[in-house]
């Protein structure tokens, strides 16, 4: 899935992601998420686990929605991604977002499940999980030169 800010007619926007934590993150720019999606998806990016697998998902579609709240102090409105997650906004006004996700994924705004934000805010980048991580960093010890040893 992928979130992005059309308009908004506040300056902050909580977001928490509810996702397995086996699902990486990438916090970023909407003028570089085309570019990141297409280096990094099933690699960084998973699902898919694998590049030669991402065709096997569908295509890949946007829907915008909008938005409304009334308090940054718990989560306003949830957007619902069947089998995926959701996200979880907190916002004081009204926003137009668009969701990404693959054809034939029910998208559902709802009242928000859990009301409290999440309690640590994350910087831009990825957040991967370890087994992820873990493996891109056994693949670049494979791929790199061998030191010669003395």
């Amino acid at each position: 899935m992928r979130l992005d800010l059309n308009q908004a007619s506040v300056q902050t926007i909580y977001v928490t992601v509810w996702a397995s934590p086996n699902v990486s993150l990438h916090l970023g720019k909407v003028e570089n998420a085309n570019e990141i999606w297409n280096k990094h998806a099933g690699v960084r990016l998973q699902p898919p686990i694998g590049v030669d697998r991402l065709s096997e998902l569908g295509k890949w579609e946007s829907r915008e929605v909008k938005v409304s709240g009334t308090s940054w102090d718990v989560n306003s409105v949830d957007l619902s991604a069947g089998g995926l997650g959701w996200f979880s906004l907190g916002l004081k006004g009204k926003a137009t977002l668009t969701l990404w996700t693959f054809d034939g994924i029910e998208i559902m705004n709802r009242e928000p499940l859990v009301l409290d934000r999440a309690p640590f805010l994350e910087r831009p980048g990825f957040l991967l999980p370890k087994a992820i991580s873990d493996a891109i960093s056994l693949r670049k010890t494979k791929l790199s030169p061998k030191k010669k040893m003395r």
